[in-house]
C-alpha cells in the first residue's frame, strides 16, 4: 500500500506543468581540469563550423513526461545548441594554442544528437542525456585527414520533475563529457598539427 501511495506521488510530482512548454538556455561547462597548452599548436589555424544533422528531435533538447512515462510538452533551448557545440569545442582548441581563423584547416562538426531522456522511476526520475558529434578535418586543398564521432552522456538521479532545468543539467554534463573526448583524442591533435604550413629558409631546406 505504502508503494502505491509512494508512486502515485511520484506520478504527480512529474506531471507537475508537463502540459506547458519550458525554454532553457543550454551553456558550456568546461572540464575542471585546466587544459594544457600544445607544443606547435599557435602555428596552425582552424577554420570550424557546425552542421545540424539531427534525425530527429532537433526542435527540442528534451521532451516532459507525466508520471506514467506518457510525453508532453517540448524542452527547447533559447540558444543554438548546434552553434553551441562548435564554441565549446572551438573554446578547448584555443586553451590548447590553436588559432582560429580563415585559410588554415577546415573543422566540421557534425551534431547527430543533442537530447536529454527522462526515465520515470518508482520514487524518483532522472535525467538521462546524450550528445553525439562527428569531427571531420580537411585540408587546404580538401582532402578529408580525419573522421571520428564522440559521444558524451549526462545523468541527473532523483529528479522529481521532467522540467526545463533538470533537462538543461542533463544535456550540459553530456556536452562537457562529449567536448572532453574530442579534444583529448591524440590522433585528431596529430592531424590538426599536421596541417601547419611548411616554411623553407633561405638554405633551401624545408622545415615544418
Amino acid at each position: 500500500m505504502r508503494r502505491r501511495i509512494a508512486a502515485i506521488v511520484v506520478a504527480g510530482l512529474m506531471a507537475g506543468c508537463a502540459l506547458s512548454e519550458d525554454k532553457v538556455p543550454v551553456d558550456y561547462v568546461p572540464d575542471a581540469t585546466p587544459r594544457a597548452a600544445v607544443a606547435g599548436a599557435e602555428g596552425v589555424t582552424l577554420s570550424l563550423t557546425a552542421v545540424d544533422k539531427r534525425a530527429q528531435y532537433n526542435d527540442r533538447i528534451g521532451t516532459k513526461k507525466n508520471g506514467y512515462g506518457m510525453e508532453m510538452a517540448r524542452i527547447v533551448s533559447t540558444n543554438n545548441v548546434v552553434d553551441l557545440v562548435r564554441t565549446s569545442l572551438e573554446q578547448e582548441l584555443k586553451a590548447e594554442g590553436f588559432r582560429i581563423g580563415e585559410g588554415g584547416a577546415a573543422v566540421t562538426i557534425e551534431v547527430q544528437n543533442f537530447y536529454n531522456n527522462f526515465k520515470i522511476g518508482l520514487f524518483a526520475g532522472a535525467a538521462v542525456a546524450e550528445v553525439t558529434f562527428t569531427v571531420k578535418v580537411r585540408n587546404a586543398a580538401g582532402a578529408l585527414l580525419y573522421q571520428n564521432a564522440f559521444t558524451g552522456t549526462g545523468t541527473v538521479d532523483n529528479v522529481m520533475l521532467a522540467s526545463g532545468t533538470n533537462a538543461k543539467a542533463g544535456v550540459e554534463k553530456a556536452l562537457t563529457a562529449a567536448v572532453k573526448l574530442a579534444a583529448d583524442d591524440a590522433e585528431l591533435r596529430k592531424v590538426l598539427l599536421s596541417t601547419r604550413p611548411q616554411t623553407i629558409p633561405a638554405g633551401g631546406r624545408r622545415v615544418s
